[in-house]
């Protein structure tokens, strides 16, 4: 009797050890995502820059709002130690520079439902959609933050999509439908990875997410 409730603990911890399908990651998410209306995180964004072999570490907050449809309104606040503020408004991106106290407007015009998509990706995104945007597949089980997480690698079906992102990677904790980490891989080499901790799912925001600039404020 001892030496198989031996069999069976060793057994258990092999189990248990098994990343999940990328079906059921998908399956937690499609079930998540009717209630996603906001989330806030602390976050790290690792940049690399391929023809300089180069990274640069960046470290802040970040906020994101779904409004109606697959409108999406998100805040990166990267400003800590000289650094920038990202707003993400629609069909317009505004980076504000405090340090300057100058900020740049971009508009997106159509690529604006692109940018929602990698907004979205993973947070408020139903698996059902991310399926059919993507090629899904499980890579295994690996430690972040902490955690055991589920490797998914995403790689775009859309010809235009594929000339601007060549895949992503993101990691999900076991048990929970958002993920942990998002890498971003682009055609150039160059990619981004995002990692968050103190996720924090539809915390009380008044009103719509924005970029408030201070008195002064000048636009380049």
């Amino acid at each position: 009797m001892n030496h198989l409730l031996v069999v069976l603990s060793i057994a258990a911890s092999v189990f248990s050890l098994q990343a999940d399908t990328a079906e059921a990651v998908l399956a937690r998410m499609d079930k998540a995502a009717p209630s996603f209306k906001a989330m806030s995180a602390t976050v790290q964004m690792v940049s690399h820059t391929a023809v300089l072999n180069d990274n640069a570490v960046d470290n802040g907050t970040f906020k994101m709002q779904k409004l109606k449809g697959k409108d999406v309104r998100a805040i990166m606040d990267l400003s800590t130690n000289g650094g920038r503020m990202m707003g993400f408004f629609g069909k317009i991106v505004r980076i504000y520079y405090p340090n300057l106290n100058s900020y740049q407007d971009y508009q997106v015009g159509k690529e604006s439902n692109l940018l929602n998509q990698y907004l979205l990706l993973g947070f408020g995104s139903s698996g059902k959609e991310l399926a059919q945007g993507y090629s899904i597949s499980a890579e295994g089980t690996e430690t972040v933050e902490g955690e055991s997480a589920t490797k998914l690698l995403l790689v775009p079906k859309d010809k235009a999509v594929l000339e601007h992102l060549a895949k992503v990677e993101i990691w999900v904790p076991d048990n929970e439908p958002y993920p942990i980490q998002q890498e971003f891989y682009e055609p150039s080499g160059n990619w981004r990875k995002v990692t968050y901790s103190d996720i924090q799912l539809n915390p009380p925001m008044k009103g719509v997410l924005e970029l408030k600039l201070p008195p002064g404020a000048t636009k380049q």
